[in-house]
C-alpha cells in the first residue's frame, strides 16, 4: 500500500524480542496477544524507529525505562552527569532491559535493529560499545571503539550508543543527553518521524494542550476532534484549554444543553480517550499514532465511530496507526469498520511458542469468520 512508511516489519534483541517479523502492515492495525507476549514492546520499538535523532532517540530510550520503573533516579543522574561525577554502572545496569535476555551491556550484546523487512536501507540499528577518546593536535579529541580485552585497561573508556540509520555513517552518542557536548555532535543524516504514543493512562494535559494549539484555526482538523467528541456528546459546541501557570491546562468544552463550559474529565474518562487520540491523529500528518489499549474508557456502543473516524482521517492526513487491544468488542469494531470499505485494516496475534514470540496476520474475511463464530483470537 503506497504511502504506508512501514510496510512490514522486522525487530531483533529488543526486549522479549529475539527476532520478530512481520510481513505485512496496514494502514490501521490493531494488535492482540496475551499478557507479557510483547503488545506493548513492539510499540515502543516503533517509537524507537520514529524518534531516531540524538537528543530525541536518548531521551526516548529513558522515558521508557522509566515508565516501566526500570531506570535509576535519572533527574539525580543527569545532574551528576552534568557534574562529571557519574556511576556509569548504574546506567549500565537499567540500559540491559531494552536488549533481549536482558544482557549485561558490558559485554556488548548484539545491536537492537528495527524497521522494514526489504529495506535494509531504512533499519534503524541501536548498540553500546565502548570508546577512547583521543587527542589528536591537528584534528582535536577523536573517538575510538575499543576492543573487549581493552575495556578495563584504557583509564579513560566510556559506554555510548552506537546509532546507524541504513548505510549511513555511524554515529556515537553519550548514554544520557549531555548539554555540554550536544552541540558538538555529527548529526544524523535521517530525519525523525512523527510518532505520538498514547499510553494506557493518556497524553499529559499540557501536550493536549500543545496539540490544540498546533491545529487551531485550521476548520477541516477542529472539526475532526469535535467530530470525535460528539460521538460521546452531540451537543458539544466549543472546546478550549484553560490557561494557568500554576498547573496543567485543562481541556473544557461547551455542550448546548449546560449553561456554563464543563471540564472533559468531568464527563468521563470516555471523552479523555477520545480527546486523546482525536488530538493526537490530527497532528500527525505523515507519521505514525501508536495508542496502548485502545477500549480504554470506552463503551462498546461507540467504538465503531471512533475506528471510522480514525481510518477516514488517517487516509486523509497519511497517518499509520498501531493500537493494542485485549477487548472483544473492539475487535468486533475493528472488523465491522474495515469491512464497510474503509481499506487498510490488519489484524495480528503476537502469541509466545518455546521462548519465541511471532505474529499471526488475518486477513479480514478470517477475522469475520472468526468474530463471527466466536472464535477466540485475542
Amino acid at each position: 500500500m503506497s504511502g504506508l512508511i512501514l510496510d512490514s516489519l522486522e525487530v531483533r534483541n529488543f526486549r522479549g524480542f529475539r527476532h520478530l517479523q512481520i510481513e505485512r502492515l496496514g494502514r490501521v492495525n490493531l494488535i492482540v496477544g496475551k499478557n507479557n507476549v510483547g503488545k506493548t514492546s513492539l510499540l515502543e520499538a516503533l517509537q524507537l524507529y520514529a524518534q531516531r535523532t540524538y537528543p530525541t532517540l536518548v531521551e526516548e530510550i529513558w522515558e521508557q525505562l522509566r515508565v516501566r520503573d526500570e531506570s535509576i533516579d535519572i533527574d539525580t543522574s543527569l545532574r551528576l552527569a552534568r557534574e562529571r561525577d557519574v556511576d556509569v554502572e548504574k546506567f549500565l545496569l537499567s540500559l540491559r532491559y531494552l536488549f533481549y535476555g536482558r544482557d549485561d551491556v558490558r559485554n556488548v550484546p548484539d545491536p537492537i535493529t528495527i524497521g522494514p523487512i526489504r529495506s535494509l536501507d531504512n533499519v534503524l540499528s541501536i548498540s553500546i560499545d565502548w570508546y577512547t577518546t583521543q587527542s589528536d593536535s591537528s584534528e582535536g579529541p577523536k573517538t575510538r571503539l575499543l576492543k573487549p580485552d581493552e575495556y578495563d585497561k584504557v583509564s579513560n573508556s566510556a559506554p555510548r550508543f552506537t546509532i546507524k540509520v541504513g548505510k549511513q555513517l555511524e554515529t556515537v552518542y553519550p548514554l544520557w543527553r549531555d548539554p555540554l557536548t550536544t552541540s558538538r555532535l555529527r548529526r544524523s543524516n535521517t530525519a525523525d518521524i512523527s510518532c505520538i504514543f498514547i499510553p494506557v493512562d493518556g497524553l499529559r494535559q499540557t501536550q493536549m494542550g500543545e496539540f490544540w494549539n498546533q491545529i487551531l484555526l485550521r476548520e477541516t482538523k477542529e472539526n475532526d476532534v469535535y467530530a470525535a467528541l460528539r460521538v460521546l456528546a452531540p451537543g458539544v459546541e466549543r472546546l478550549a484549554f484553560t490557561v494557568d501557570p500554576r498547573r496543567d491546562s485543562i481541556p473544557i468544552v461547551k455542550i448546548s444543553s449546560m449553561d456554563e463550559p464543563v471540564p472533559i474529565r468531568s464527563l468521563g474518562n470516555g471523552m479523555m480517550r477520545v480527546l486523546n487520540m482525536a488530538l493526537a491523529l490530527v497532528n500527525l500528518q505523515d507519521g505514525m499514532l501508536l495508542i496502548d489499549e485502545f477500549e480504554n474508557g470506552l463503551h462498546y456502543s461507540i467504538q465503531p465511530d471512533i475506528w471510522r473516524l480514525i481510518f477516514q482521517v488517517a487516509r486523509r492526513l497519511n497517518v499509520q496507526v498501531f493500537a493494542t487491544t485485549h477487548s472483544q468488542d473492539c475487535i468486533r469494531a475493528f472488523t465491522d469498520v474495515s469491512q464497510e470499505g474503509q481499506e487498510g485494516g490488519l489484524f495480528m496475534r503476537l502469541q509466545e511458542k518455546k521462548g519465541e514470540i511471532s505474529a499471526v496476520l488475518y486477513d479480514m474475511d478470517e477475522l469475520r469468520f472468526a468474530v463471527d463464530k466466536e472464535i477466540e483470537v485475542r
